[in-house]
């Protein structure tokens, strides 16, 4: 489908549900019309496909600007991905918000089938089953068939694009938190905050999105969506009144979880303070394990991976 003969695959009947696509865009022109052509192929055609470009310095724009409506281009100085929802959402018609980011695309199915599970006017938010738990602290696990807050407390289970929101909803709860030093989990931030209202998240049961991890040093990429989380922890736990030791739990989960991502990418410095931070908070077996891992030699390591890989343990 190119953008001069465009058209949706689906139509939309009277009375339907409608959909506003919120994709944030920033330095994208390589693959943002990837992303919108996926959202175009919906079997439920969207209402309008909002693409906020996020202050790039490439030809985002002008790529997005040859695609006719029901494409709509938004520019902003950059702001971050949330900022950038956060446009897309006051501008938005639909009572539904899909968000999808730029590097990602969607299945054909993936509205409708979401919208079929959202016929309750009490479901505030559906997500789809992903093929695999793609983000550094998803781990594998099975997504759960209910987001309550006790389970996406443990973890977070959702990713944007495989979210649909209502708008009500969505502005009840004040939107994404913009502040830049959330950035990886200003969803999770939102996801948490939605739980802990009591909104109710359903699981869309088929998988409708192809995820594209980002690119960049796994290193950097961990370390960031630590910080990220740490900060996140403690925003959630001054708003939502969340008593000290549940952080503290929380908190030596995420140096345990992120503390092994870096010992896999072999950044053993790092992992060793994680570990180190993890044992400050309460010592315990399984954490010193990793701690004195942190310093075999690295042919010990990779004998461990290799029996891992094999099936051999989960680490």
């Amino acid at each position: 489908m190119t953008p001069e003969t465009q058209e949706t695959s689906g139509t939309r009947a009277a009375g339907a549900p409608t959909v506003s696509v919120i994709i944030p865009a920033y330095n994208a022109a390589g693959f943002v019309s990837r992303a919108i052509e996926s959202a175009l192929a919906q079997t439920h055609p969207p209402l309008e496909i909002l693409v906020i470009d996020d202050g790039s310095k490439d030809a985002t724009s002008e790529v997005v600007a040859r695609f006719a409506p029901p494409v709509r281009l938004l520019r902003q100085p950059n702001g971050g991905p949330a900022a950038a929802r956060n446009h897309g959402a006051r501008e938005a018609r639909g009572e539904w918000l899909a968000f999808l980011d730029a590097d990602d695309r969607w299945l054909p199915g993936k509205l409708a089938g979401q919208l079929a599970r959202a016929t309750d006017p009490g479901v505030a938010l559906v997500y789809s089953r992903l093929p695999v738990d793609p983000a550094p602290n998803h781990g594998g696990r099975v997504i759960p068939p209910v987001a309550d807050f006790a389970t996406l407390w443990r973890r977070n289970y959702l990713i944007t694009s495989a979210v649909m929101v209502r708008l009500a909803v969505f502005e009840r709860h004040g939107g994404f938190d913009e502040d830049r030093a959330l950035i990886g989990v200003e969803d999770y931030n939102l996801w948490l905050r939605l739980a802990a209202s009591g909104e109710r998240m359903v699981l869309c049961p088929e998988e409708h999105v192809i995820y594209s991890p980002a690119p960049g040093s796994l290193t950097r990429q961990v370390e960031r969506f630590l910080g990220a989380e740490l900060t996140n922890l403690a925003r959630l736990a001054e708003r939502l009144h969340i008593d000290a030791r549940t952080v503290a739990d929380k908190r030596q989960r995420l140096y345990l979880e992120y503390g092994r991502e870096l010992f896999w990418v072999r950044d053993l410095g790092a992992a060793r303070r994680c570990f180190a931070r993890t044992l400050a908070e309460r010592p315990a077996a399984q954490p010193l394990a990793w701690w004195m891992a942190t310093f075999l030699p690295g042919q010990v390591i990779d004998l461990r991976r290799r029996w891992r890989g094999r099936g051999g343990g989960t680490g």
